[in-house]
């Protein structure tokens, strides 16, 4: 699964946040030269674009051509928005990992694959697999801290295409 590192994923989350609830789509491609996160809202209530390259600060652009910048994408959202989603564990707890340089404990299922992670104050629990695929990538995940609580649902997962066109996966708003 480490070596698992360039992606193209399509998903839904549900988001609860105390007394609030959110559904979002997120598109999330990642390889070496780049990272992009599309969070869209239903029903065109909002899309934020999160992008970076190696080395560069994040940058989140807002459908009214604003754009912000932070460190970590983490701060960025906070700053922003005011929550934040734990994007740079889940870099890795999406494939069912640990994020590397931190305290963890987990349980694994009986065929190897992880069932829980619990890392920097989040409980990551693995509901379902992708079955037909090589590696059984997760398919629905649960991340919960004391603050907030994303379920998961990875609608398709597959390798980012060198191909594709950036402009055409996250357009440019004017």
């Amino acid at each position: 699964m480490a070596k698992y590192n360039d992606w193209d994923i399509h998903s839904r989350a549900a988001i609860k946040l105390e007394a609030e609830a959110y559904n979002i789509g997120i598109r999330w491609q990642r390889d070496p030269d780049s990272f992009m996160l599309l969070l869209e809202a239903p029903f065109g209530q909002g899309v934020f674009r999160i992008e970076s390259k190696p080395g560069e600060a994040y940058r989140l652009r807002l459908p009214d051509g604003q754009v912000f910048e932070n460190l970590t994408a983490e701060a960025l959202l906070e700053d922003v928005i005011g929550w934040s989603l734990p994007i740079s564990g889940l870099d890795y707890w999406i494939r069912g990992m640990p994020r590397p340089g931190s305290v963890y404990s987990h349980r694994v299922r009986a065929d190897g694959r992880t069932r829980s992670i619990k890392q920097d104050q989040w409980d990551i629990s693995y509901l379902d697999y992708f079955e037909q695929q090589d590696p059984r990538l997760p398919r629905k995940i649960e991340l919960a801290n004391d603050n907030i609580t994303v379920r998961l649902i990875v609608e398709r997962w597959q390798p980012a295409e060198q191909g594709d066109s950036r402009s055409d996966l996250f357009p440019e708003f004017n």
